[in-house]
């Protein structure tokens, strides 16, 4: 219960304030979650529901500007509903855009939303239809490969689908959520035509808790797929954002690769391991786009991108490998890397006869690269380095050795759940030529279940005087196996800080302000005050400037689940004068003992999406944004919200309405002229609004249900055009009840 009133708190204080200032667009759901290249789709985008603070109400959907993409292979073609609460229009998705996800977000003329992740895939698509929650139920998935897209909506809601199969057909059932831009997690049974479960998964590795299965099925049939919801003690519920990709194909399957990295400038073998592999056409490497970056985390050890993506598929570089041998269960490849490819992670693509494969992730490296075993002529202390390592059986431990150098400092991390690695949980352990133990390092940074952390280590130490290190790789469980493969860096560097902002977008009416808040993510080790500053900014900052104490820490909570991540608010102040549109500003940061020296450090603050919730306590999946932006935006000319009598709270107002009944809703408005009509949008089929009537400020709507209105809490909002654009309320709760069970209020 403890959690349960911790997280509804941060969520009202971080969903921000609804008022003339602080105007937070939330998406929190996209339905279908994503669409196959070269067609068109209808999307729906539906909004959080805004929290109440005052008697005006902002973070609506109803005037939309555009819906944009992070490339120009997809395109929003027309907008055919929009509500407070939903977006409804037509999507273009080009024949060669990029496979994978990608962000979009929504402009309004309140601003900017958050991002949010939309799919490409290569597949046709399967629309979930209800209802289907049990096997007798099943909807029929035809014309296998597909990918259906469902939405596991409600806390008792069950998927299921029938599919038909010849015996020695080999078929992959993958659920994706989680990674692709939605908070759901399943777990999968695949049932017989009797309705017995013959096999099932809950989670397909150590850190991706969306489960996936590999049928060779040795009887042909009719067989039936089952997706069921996580259910926790508590009656876990997704709340919207349930969306999901269920896609059924014989595609073959990548479980990991050897080595994590390629350098630059060199030609290179790697080896894929998986499954159904001996039909590989040609594999190929791909800049990581910012959508991808599934893994990220505060701090973050890989090397990510904070920019904007390539415009077109076309113009992402690629590296083309050349199959040297295929079996069923790898296959080698040899890559040359160009001397100029860029550094940095990459994404390797397996091709088949059924489609393409989208494989872990790697890094492209301009550092020198060791095998390990090989390590004899690796220094430090001539530049930076890597190892590609392998832990093959139960309770192995690989040893390195270091020369140390008094003051000079060591950072010394893996890289391997970061990469896809699916199982390997490093630690580092240093020690002394006499065996004596210097430091350790587990997880870069705690996380527990979907929150998922970070698994890799990453260790700094700074030598009290000459002599020999010994470095010790090992699974924090005793594991090892084939894919206990690694990356070790090694670099002469002292521990920093990283900085990050939220909230994602800030969206202010000039004469007006707005809050950001900065947050200091410490590395292992890193000590003292750190000095925050505003560049390029649209307007004025209070404070102008501050500073981070050195006992404000990043470090886990009590609870060892959500982490404490110091933080300061600035006050963002815009002029009457300040056009509108969006303006891009920097948030940078120094060591304050470092700021007036002409070598010390100054660290840029980025901004991130963030799957889940809660911006500040959890560490969520997260994907890097080019920028940290401020969009300046046309006052409302007028105001509605709801009377007191519906209820607040952080449910939001509501009413109840009996099948064949009436029921009144009344308003506040402001500034909205007699002459204009109020609307309810996204009732439910068989409910209209049968009357409107006006005293002063105060209006009634009759609202009138058929007695063949579906029952249900239906999310809605009364609406007014003034002057070409749309006034509106906050979300409301809609109960439609039977017709012997009229309530009054809510």
């Amino acid at each position: 219960m403890r959690t349960y009133l911790c997280l509804l708190l941060l969520l009202l204080v971080l969903s921000g304030s609804v008022g003339g200032a602080d105007r937070r667009l939330e998406i929190a759901r996209l339905y279908p979650l994503g669409g196959q290249r070269g067609t068109s789709l209808l999307l729906e985008i539906l909004s959080q529901k805004t929290v109440r603070y005052s008697t005006r109400a902002a973070g609506g959907l109803s005037n939309p500007i555009r819906v944009e993409f992070d490339c120009q292979d997809l395109v929003w073609k027309q907008t055919l509903e929009a509500s407070r609460g939903k977006l409804l229009g037509t999507v273009e998705i080009a024949p060669d855009a990029a496979l994978g996800p990608h962000l979009l977000r929504v402009l309004t003329r309140e601003g900017y939303s958050t991002s949010v992740l939309f799919n490409v895939g290569q597949f046709s698509d399967l629309l979930e239809a209800e209802p289907n929650d049990t096997w007798k139920q099943a909807q029929p998935a035809t014309d296998l490969p597909r990918t259906v897209q469902g939405r596991l909506d409600g806390a008792a809601d069950i998927d299921v689908f029938a599919i038909q199969v010849e015996a020695g057909q080999r078929w992959t059932f993958d659920f994706r959520s989680i990674e692709f831009g939605s908070g759901v997690e399943s777990k999968m049974s695949l049932l017989d035509q009797s309705g017995r479960e013959v096999a099932f998964n809950d989670d397909r590795s150590f850190y991706d808790e969306t489960p996936f299965l590999e049928t060779t099925f040795e009887t042909g049939g009719t067989y039936y797929v089952k997706l069921d919801q996580y259910r926790g003690a508590r009656g876990f519920n997704f709340g919207k954002n349930c969306s999901y990709m269920l896609r059924m194909t014989s595609l073959p399957t990548v479980h990991h690769f050897t080595p994590l990295a390629l350098t630059s400038g060199r030609t290179s073998r790697m080896t894929l391991v998986g499954s159904a592999l001996e039909d590989t056409g040609k594999v190929y490497l791909t800049r990581l786009r910012g959508a991808e970056h599934a893994r990220m985390t505060y701090p973050f050890t890989v090397p990510i991108r904070f920019e904007n993506d390539p415009p077109t598929a076309r113009d992402i570089d690629r590296i083309e490998g050349r199959v040297l041998r295929t079996r069923p269960e790898s296959v080698a490849i040899e890559f040359s890397v160009p001397a100029g490819a860029s550094s940095g992670l990459w994404r390797v693509w397996v091709q088949s006869p059924g489609g393409l494969v989208d494989g872990p992730s790697l890094e492209v490296s301009d550092w020198p690269e060791y095998a390990e075993g090989k390590t004899d002529s690796a220094d430090w202390r001539q530049g930076p380095y890597g190892v590609h390592g392998r832990l093959e059986r139960p309770d192995e431990q690989d040893t390195y050795e270091l020369q140390a150098e008094t003051g000079t400092p060591l950072h010394l991390w893996t890289l391997a759940a970061q990469l896809g690695v699916p199982e390997l949980d490093t630690v580092l352990v240093l020690k002394d030529a006499s065996g004596k133990k210097l430091a350790e390092s587990d997880d870069v940074v705690a996380g527990q279940g979907t929150l998922i952390g970070n698994p890799d280590s990453s260790l700094f130490y700074t030598p009290q005087q000459n002599g020999r290190l010994l470095l010790t790789v090992k699974d924090r469980l005793g594991r090892g196996g084939p894919g206990y493969v690694y990356r070790l860096k090694v670099k002469s560097e002292k521990p920093g800080f990283q900085l990050f902002t939220t909230p994602e977008n800030l969206n202010v009416s000039p004469g007006s302000s707005v809050q950001i808040k900065v947050h200091l993510v410490r590395e292992a080790g890193f000590q003292g005050e750190v000095s925050i500053w505003f560049e390029g900014l649209p307007g004025s900052v209070e404070p102008s400037r501050a500073k981070f104490r050195a006992d404000q820490l990043f470090e886990p909570n009590a609870d060892g689940a959500d982490m404490i991540i110091p933080e300061i608010p600035f006050r963002i102040h815009v002029a009457e004068s300040q056009p509108l549109g969006t303006h891009a500003f920097q948030v940078r940061g120094a060591p304050t003992i470092e700021e007036s020296r002409q070598d010390g450090r100054v660290v840029k603050a980025e901004t991130t999406l963030i799957l889940g919730p809660l911006l500040d306590a959890w560490n969520y999946t997260r994907r890097p944004l080019p920028e940290i932006s401020l969009t300046v935006v046309e006052p409302l000319s007028g105001y509605l919200s709801v009377a007191k009598e519906h209820g607040e709270g952080g449910m939001g107002p509501g009413l109840s309405l009996a099948q064949g009944s009436t029921t009144t809703l009344s308003l506040q408005a402001e500034k909205i002229p007699s002459d204009i009509p109020v609307t309810v949008k996204d009732l439910p089929s068989g409910v209209t609004v049968d009357s409107e009537s006006r005293e002063n400020n105060q209006i009634s709507l009759i609202l009138k249900a058929d007695s063949e209105t579906p029952l249900g809490t239906f999310e809605v909002s009364a609406e007014a055009e003034v002057r070409d654009r749309w006034i509106y309320t906050e979300a409301i709760n809609l109960k439609v009840v039977p017709g012997n069970k009229i309530r009054a209020g809510r």
